[in-house]
């Protein structure tokens, strides 16, 4: 057990065994102060002190906490995190903290720096069309995948309808929207609908989104 020196207020361990040997008189070895020890006192104080302890333990505890929430909260409002998700265990390991926590993740925007690699225009049936390509993301880091506008003209040129379509619209697995449009990785579009009617002229656009 600890005791105190009620003169110096030093603090030392002894056994409980030898103060009983010794009638729990000790001898102070800083001040050689010789003093009763009353065990009842010393244990409460050992409470108090190690009360004392948990409680500093905590408060750091607390503020190491508070400074991990305030530099994710950099990280995310800066967008830092959408460069380190390059790294494909990273981002792996962001999509599954995101998955367990019930949310996703809200990869940056308004999408740059993105352009249509190729695009082909196939007739279909019924007097409708397919439009094909790749779109490729040029920034260094994962953004959010952009809506894509269609443009279709007439004979003169002249726009006669304006389509958006969804990443979910025209991605070949819709849930890969999730995961982020990765940077320098050509990824395959496909957009065919209803909406989607044989024209003179198609014009193919990546819109930034916020």
């Amino acid at each position: 057990m600890e005791i105190t020196c009620p003169r110096c207020e030093s603090t030392f361990s002894v056994e409980a065994k030898a103060l009983q040997q010794h009638h729990y008189q000790v001898k102070c070895g800083v001040c050689q102060h010789v003093f009763q020890v009353n065990p009842d006192d010393e244990t409460s104080a050992a409470g108090a002190h190690l009360g004392q302890r948990l409680g500093r333990y905590l408060l750091l505890l607390i503020i190491f906490l508070l400074i991990l929430a305030l530099i994710g909260q950099i990280l995310w409002s800066t967008g830092v995190y959408s460069y380190a998700a390059n790294s494909a265990p990273i981002r792996r390991a962001m999509i599954q903290s995101a998955n367990t926590l019930g949310t996703q993740i809200s990869w940056p925007g308004p999408n740059r720096e993105m352009r249509i690699v190729d695009s082909h225009v196939t007739a279909l049936d019924n007097h409708l069309a397919e439009i094909t390509g790749k779109m490729e993301n040029l920034a260094g880091h994962v953004q959010a995948y952009p809506v894509i506008q269609v443009t279709l003209s007439n004979v003169y040129g002249a726009p006669i309808a304006h389509l958006q379509f969804t990443p979910k619209e025209y991605l070949a697995k819709p849930e890969e929207s999730i995961s982020g449009f990765l940077s320098h990785t050509p990824v395959q579009f496909s957009i065919k609908s209803p909406k989607l009617i044989a024209a003179a002229g198609y014009q193919v656009t990546l819109l930034s989104q916020p």
